[in-house]
């Protein structure tokens, strides 16, 4: 059995896998658009606290508005769509959303007799943007070619598919700790913090840098994320809090 049936599934706690230990709540509604072609993205503790919000066209005069939050998502998103509509953006009317949860953190076991676990149920999410879709096919080729390797052996025990545990963590086990510790920092700054962020991040052409660099992707987050904080002018926006990552040699 490989269970794929996304973040919240009950069969995780049944099978004695436990339940992701961290998530987030995701709303979005489908729009109808008065001039943005672009995606546009925005953030602050009115709009999103903690996380982001997003407009993003999907076909001629058409997008999604959505947002992540750990509370009251609902609430936020009609705030969004109504500032949205007052601003000629999107056309006002009777939206209607839809929801879902997406995980931050990984289960802490993913095998089992006869059983894998892969995807949003398994917690295979970037947890700086709560995009699943490229990890979730990353670790579903692990899954297809230990399951491949186990059925040629004849040999589905847990200890056989444990190898797939082992690799996805090696793969993407740093990824999600970096990036996890990056989204309980980010949640602890404020409007203002973020403004500077943002301001620092221009001013000194780092944005810039960093998508020249050859160590950032845009599936791989941790070096971008380092790079980043190990900049002094960054750091320094942090103030007393605490990063969570080892200390790295700080550059202008």
């Amino acid at each position: 059995m490989v269970i794929a049936s996304g973040c919240g599934t009950r069969l995780t706690e049944k099978m004695e896998f436990g339940k992701v230990a961290d998530f987030v709540a995701g709303v979005q509604a489908e729009v109808v658009t008065k001039g943005p072609d672009e995606v546009e993205v925005y953030f602050g503790r009115k709009v999103a606290p903690g996380f982001f919000a997003w407009l993003v066209p999907t076909s001629a005069g058409n997008a999604r508005v959505g947002l992540l939050s750990r509370d009251t998502p609902d609430k936020y998103l009609k705030r969004l769509l109504d500032s949205l509509a007052s601003e000629g953006k999107i056309a006002a009317g009777e939206w209607k959303p839809s929801h879902g949860a997406i995980p931050l953190r990984p289960l802490r076991k993913t095998f089992g007799e006869r059983i894998l676990v892969v995807g949003d149920a398994a917690g295979q999410v970037k947890p700086t943007t709560g995009g699943g879709i490229y990890y979730g096919m990353l670790c579903a080729d692990i899954a297809a070619t230990e399951l491949n390797r186990a059925l040629h052996r004849d040999d589905l025990s847990a200890r056989s598919l444990s190898r797939y545990d082992r690799e996805w963590r090696r793969k993407l086990g740093r990824e999600l700790m970096v990036g996890y510790g990056a989204r309980r920092l980010f949640e602890r700054l404020s409007d203002q913090q973020i403004d500077r962020l943002f301001s620092v991040v221009e001013k000194h052409g780092i944005d810039a840098s960093l998508l020249k660099s050859s160590d950032v992707s845009f599936d791989w987050h941790s070096q971008a994320i380092m790079s980043l904080l190990r900049r002094a002018v960054v750091a320094r926006i942090f103030g007393g809090i605490k990063l969570p990552f080892g200390k790295g040699k700080n550059t202008q």
